[in-house]
């Protein structure tokens, strides 16, 4: 027996509601996130273009090493660069579609991530106002140069947004009803234990 406002279907089994869909500040979200993700593949990029300073930089770091070790940390560490980038656009891709579908806690991890990214920008243009650059590549023997100073503070902005449009009230409301939705196809009982 259904009840009198559910729908049917030709064999008067009840038909479950369609799942909510999400709202367009948390697609802007999705966006914003792989966006982040992005401009810093761009400045992976171009940092790692300029070779000839990547090996003034291992050299400093180590000046026992020889040409051909020079290059060969130059190479790994470009690899390594772009694998990491390429996984961290991984995680953040199927994050954003977690949070689509609804997980609250998706949308925890990114917010996460994020404020962990806000902190890392703050600390970098505060660090390099204080300071100066020139004091950082003496003590520490990295270069932060004005570009990567304007790429922190960009990454920062879209995760900010994004954060801000992962909590509009429309997206709240999306994820209330999704949760909503999860507890009424698992009821508590012997069947169900009411966790989604």
């Amino acid at each position: 027996m259904t009840d009198p406002g559910q729908r049917v279907d030709a064999f008067d089994r009840a038909v479950p509601e369609p799942d909510p869909s999400p709202p367009q500040s948390l697609l802007v979200a999705r966006w914003l996130w792989i966006g982040s993700v992005l401009v810093g593949v761009v400045q992976a990029f171009i940092q790692l273009v300029d070779r000839a300073r990547l090996i003034a930089e291992l050299r400093q770091l180590d000046p026992n090493l020889t040409q051909q070790d020079l290059e060969a940390a130059a190479n790994s560490g470009i690899m390594f660069t772009f694998l990491l980038k390429a996984a961290i656009l991984m995680v953040y891709v199927l994050l954003a579609k977690r949070m689509l579908e609804g997980r609250n806690w998706a949308r925890v991890v990114l917010t996460v991530f994020g404020g962990f990214g806000v902190f890392n920008a703050l600390a970098t243009v505060l660090v390099v106002a204080v300071v100066g650059g020139a004091l950082i590549r003496e003590l520490s023997g990295v270069a932060i140069t004005g570009a990567d100073v304007v790429f922190s503070v960009v990454v920062m902005l879209i995760e900010i947004a994004a954060i801000v449009f992962m909590y509009r009230p429309e997206s709240n409301r999306f994820f209330q009803a999704a949760r909503n939705r999860r507890r009424g196809d698992n009821p508590p009982g012997p069947i169900g234990n009411g966790w989604s």
